[in-house]
């Protein structure tokens, strides 16, 4: 099971937490898991905001995902490319409205997929508002609209 948390914190903070659980004959087990605080201060404008969680070798888990939350509410879709062989393999991110116009994403990638993975973001006509080229498999962080 995956749990998604949002921390209070700061003001100006966004924190949100993704923990990964399993139930044995004991009840139910923390795995893995990670989180983000990022500071969103006046001046800036994020359309985005991201996790990545990598495969772990020594334990069996459905990652890697990436997971964040949606700042700008034109952002409809969003979906992450990996290549495998030269060839593109887009996956499509689950949004999730967590409250009244607050929306977390998250997406598991195939097993396979190897850095550098691409977010891009897709307004409601489906054109291509933002994307991001993440080149570590550890990384977190934000993007604006356009880049």
């Amino acid at each position: 099971m995956i749990l998604f948390t949002h921390k209070k914190g700061r003001e100006n903070n966004s924190n949100l937490q993704m923990e990964y659980t399993r139930k044995n004959i004991f009840g139910w087990k923390w795995v893995w898991g990670g989180g983000y605080s990022i500071n969103e201060s006046v001046e800036s404008k994020f359309a985005l905001h991201y996790m990545s969680i990598p495969k772990l070798e020594q334990v069996s888990t459905p990652f890697p995902m990436l997971f964040g939350s949606i700042q700008d509410s034109s952002i409809k879709r969003i979906s992450v490319e990996t290549q495998e062989n030269g060839t593109v393999i887009p996956t499509e991110a689950k949004l999730v409205e967590v409250s009244h116009g607050h929306l977390i994403w998250y997406v598991f990638l195939p097993p396979s997929a190897a850095i550098p993975y691409i977010i891009k973001g897709f307004n409601e006509e489906g054109k291509l508002i933002t994307h991001e080229q993440i080149k570590d498999a550890n990384d977190s962080g934000s993007f604006t609209l356009g880049k």
